[in-house]
């Protein structure tokens, strides 16, 4: 079966490029598959092989688009629709899954249109709850939805959000935890962490606020918009106990998650929050905000505490009970541990080839 991905993926590191490369590596365990993406051209990034992680490249086809940074997504739907005709044209492709509604998304709809492909749209998040509120966004971002034949959601939030006329085409397909990567050690080395996106709705300078002042270590692993802002808001407060530690790759991400004491992600909105799962699975207790899909891994004073978002106390009160009650957040943590078993990359991918088999049959 040949897929073509319109996606982001390696070298960029992130929540999608992740996620497409552990489906990829379970469906191979699945079938005959034969992957095209239309990935961002790598411009100075190392593009070696060893960028790929564990991804067995030979069936991994990867077609990059050039793209103008200033302009991205458009720049993107002009060459990549160029591309992805071409590769239409050669390839006897079965299947079209864009990740994100756009621009990927929406290439993938245009060439749908063009060649009666089968289009499986995966949301992931913020092409929900921001793309489709923007004035000009929504646009192509409606063009992507109703020119598809199957939506994945991560979360039954993020399907709640769409249009009901659009639900009935719908499946919650959740995201795995790499339970080679993420795992127990029963190591705590004294230290609060998030891990994320240095953007707005990530909510770390609420995170700032609430634990500037507790006698106890932080460390933030991440960049983005922000991270200039974040970085000179501690330097200029002369905050000590918190600890920028820039973008990490999964691998040191998850060593860092295996030794903190316990994981918060005070997130403004948040389509799932994978990150919460991987610290459930690694034996600890995690501290989410109240919104988007966070209330579906969090279950209040079972594996973690559910707070409002933009409320530094509370946040603040939460992490001082999981610093000051090592038995409470041991509890937490085993019982984070159990609930992530119904979380693997394997039963995705089950479901993916599943879907991809029921369009082909149709």
């Amino acid at each position: 079966m040949k897929i073509l991905m319109p996606t982001i993926f390696h070298p960029y590191m992130g929540g999608i490029t992740f996620h497409v490369e552990n489906i990829i590596n379970n469906l191979n365990n699945l079938g005959d598959y034969e992957f095209h993406i239309l990935n961002y051209k790598s411009k100075g990034i190392d593009n070696s092989n060893n960028n790929y992680n564990n991804i067995n490249i030979n069936n991994i086809h990867i077609h990059e688009v050039p793209y103008i940074p200033k302009l991205r997504g458009i720049s993107y739907t002009h060459k990549g629709y160029k591309i992805g005709k071409e590769l239409l044209n050669d390839i006897d492709i079965d299947i079209i899954h864009s990740h994100y509604a756009f621009p990927q998304g929406f290439v993938g709809a245009l060439l749908r249109n063009k060649y009666n492909i089968p289009h499986i749209l995966t949301l992931h998040g913020s092409d929900v709850l921001k793309l489709s509120k923007n004035p000009v966004g929504k646009l192509f971002f409606n063009y992507a939805i109703k020119n598809c034949d199957k939506i994945i959601c991560v979360s039954e939030f993020l399907k709640n959000q769409l249009p009901k006329s659009y639900r009935n085409k719908t499946e919650v397909v959740y995201n795995g935890v790499d339970f080679d990567l993420f795992y127990d050690t029963s190591e705590d080395e004294s230290y609060g962490l998030f891990v994320g996106s240095f953007v707005p709705q990530k909510g770390i300078d609420i995170l700032i606020d609430a634990v500037k002042d507790i006698d106890f270590n932080f460390k933030l692993i991440g960049d983005g918009v922000l991270f200039d802002a974040i970085k000179n808001k501690i330097d200029k407060e002369n905050i000590s106990n918190i600890e920028l530690l820039g973008k990490k790759n999964q691998k040191e991400v998850s060593e860092y998650i295996k030794k903190c004491s316990f994981l918060v992600l005070p997130s403004i909105s948040e389509g799932l929050g994978m990150v919460l799962l991987e610290a459930m699975a690694s034996g600890k207790a995690t501290i989410g905000t109240n919104v988007g899909g966070i209330p579906e891994l969090i279950k209040d004073n079972y594996n973690g505490f559910l707070v409002e978002p933009k409320n530094p106390n509370i946040l603040r009160e939460k992490i001082n009970i999981l610093i000051d009650d090592k038995d409470l957040k041991k509890k937490m943590g085993e019982n984070g541990k159990r609930f992530s078993k119904r979380f693997s990359w394997k039963e995705t991918a089950k479901r993916i080839d599943g879907i991809y088999k029921e369009l082909l049959n149709r």
